[in-house]
């Protein structure tokens, strides 16, 4: 058994077919077959299960998958640490975004990644919150931005900020500097699917005031939000990364709402095995100005900062009084309603 096996065994099980596979690996498909059959061969278990379906681990293909995704970071990890003695660091680094924040931070941050480190290969993944934070603990992602996110031991988990929600409307609509509750639930609503957190915040804030709304649709896709919002179809509620440049060409405006605002905390997720790899720090670092400089220019409005006490090591504390913490390691949550996991 030999790294490229594992490689080869760990891209047939993500791919769950083995011509795919191979197309992925470059190589021949009857060669990757052999090598999947040499694997199971000499360590006499069957591995794979194949079908008219495409291929599936079995038991004991699952363990050698999660044991290989393992052994694959830590060679990558340590061919990198010791490029790094000689040269720029190196190595590909799959980081997860959800779909609003992708896009104000990924195109900054590969920018900058490029300028800096062009030794290092992105990968750049788009899911929602849940999806990403059960690839960072299955190691299928290094790192990734996540909402709300909750301790596990499989994860490094850096507070990075609080992020307002605001209800978005047409630019041509007439409407309040700021949306009291009641004339918010009488609003059509246009809300993202379940169980998106930002969907979840805003039922809990109008189901604690006893206020019914009227939805008049649901969808995962933010881009279909917005251009619904546009041509007057409804309001929806959106964090200012996912229609600042909708705003920004005068399409849509964000307004918010009065006395009790919707925020969700933002984090930074790392798998404990990938934390210690120099490309994955370089790109975590380069994540963290990032961030830094969206704010400071104002093109991410409606966050604040964590204190030092509460942000990821060296980012600077911003001027709001720092929160105690629980006994889970997370800020205490108080006043504002919040977007739930």
């Amino acid at each position: 058994m030999d790294i490229r096996q594992l490689r080869y065994f760990v891209k047939v099980v993500e791919l769950k077919n083995i011509t795919t596979a191979a197309e992925a690996l470059f190589i021949a498909q009857p060669s990757l077959s052999q090598h999947m059959a040499n694997l199971e061969s000499e360590l006499g278990v069957t591995l794979l299960e194949r079908s008219v379906h495409g291929t599936r681990a079995t038991a004991t293909g699952e363990l050698l998958y999660r044991h290989a995704k393992t052994i694959l970071r830590q060679f990558e990890d340590t061919r990198s640490a010791i490029r790094q003695e000689s040269e720029s660091p190196s190595g590909r680094v799959a980081i997860g975004f959800p779909t609003s924040t992708s896009r104000i931070l990924a195109a900054p941050l590969l920018a900058r990644l490029q300028e800096r480190y062009p030794l290092i290969e992105l990968e750049l993944v788009e899911a929602s919150s849940g999806d990403l934070t059960g690839q960072v603990a299955a190691d299928r992602l290094a790192l990734a931005v996540t909402m709300d996110a909750r301790a596990d031991s499989r994860l490094r988990i850096e507070p990075i900020l609080e992020e307002e929600l605001f209800v978005v409307v047409a630019s041509s609509q007439t409407a309040p500097r700021a949306f009291g509750i009641e004339a918010f639930a009488r609003l059509p609503l246009l809300l993202p699917t379940h169980p998106n957190s930002v969907r979840v915040a805003t039922e809990r804030l109008l189901r604690d005031r006893q206020l019914k709304f009227r939805l008049v649709a649901e969808t995962s896709a933010v881009e279909i939000l917005i251009l619904a919002v546009e041509r007057g179809l409804g309001a929806t509620v959106l964090p200012t990364a996912a229609f600042a440049l909708a705003q920004q060409h005068g399409r849509v405006r964000g307004v918010p709402i009065k006395g009790r605002p919707l925020l969700r905390e933002l984090s930074l997720s790392l798998s404990v095995s990938a934390a210690r790899s120099p490309a994955v720090q370089c790109v975590r670092k380069l994540l963290l100005q990032v961030i830094d400089e969206e704010i400071a220019s104002k093109r991410w409005k409606g966050v604040r900062l964590f204190s030092d006490a509460e942000a990821s090591p060296g980012k600077p504390a911003p001027t709001a009084a720092p929160r105690r913490r629980s006994a889970a390691g997370r800020p205490r949550r108080s006043g504002p309603a919040r977007a739930a996991d």
